[in-house]
């Protein structure tokens, strides 16, 4: 566990990240990023692993903040979107203290994604409580296999919501 993060229960992330994907699925149909993005911002954490490969990634996830402290150190095991009812996410809340630029590091442990098994990234949180990261483990997106996004919603993620952990 965290200094400050707590990692949501799983059955009822589970639960609610499926109802979330049912209906981000209907709304997607029909072009609604403004439903997505609400119904995922009620099960969504600070921070998010979203694995959109089809098996499980392992791995460790750490967050400095602005004054250089670590807000988060945590290891992961996010199945895959082949699960079978698992969500494919792995939430964390109450990670942000404070607004400004915090260095987000994620290393896998059991897969290498176009040669990298590791990335880091500066992230600007500006509002804590509104803005979330996502780490996008297999995004899709060309020359970024592993992916770290801040927004205020799951659009913001980009290659997430075209990729299907949504």
């Amino acid at each position: 566990m965290t200094r400050h993060g707590t990692h949501r229960d799983a059955t009822t992330s589970r639960r609610r990240i499926l109802r979330v994907g049912g209906a981000a699925a209907l709304a997607s149909l029909a072009g609604c990023t403004a439903a997505v993005d609400r119904l995922a911002n009620r099960v969504l954490g600070d921070v998010n692993v979203l694995n959109q490969l089809n098996r499980t990634v392992s791995g460790s996830i750490e967050i400095a903040g602005p004054s250089d402290g670590t807000v988060l150190t945590e290891t992961f095991e996010a199945p895959s979107t082949e699960s079978g009812g698992e969500s494919n996410v792995v939430a964390y809340d109450d990670v942000w203290e404070e607004t400004g630029a915090h260095r987000v590091e994620v290393e896998l442990t059991d897969v290498e994604l176009e040669g990298v098994s590791q990335t880091s990234e500066a992230v600007s949180i500006g509002d804590v409580d509104e803005e979330m990261v996502g780490v996008l483990v297999g995004s899709g997106i060309e020359d970024e296999p592993i992916a770290i996004r801040a927004g205020e919603s799951l659009s913001e993620f980009g290659g997430a919501a075209e990729n299907g952990s949504s």
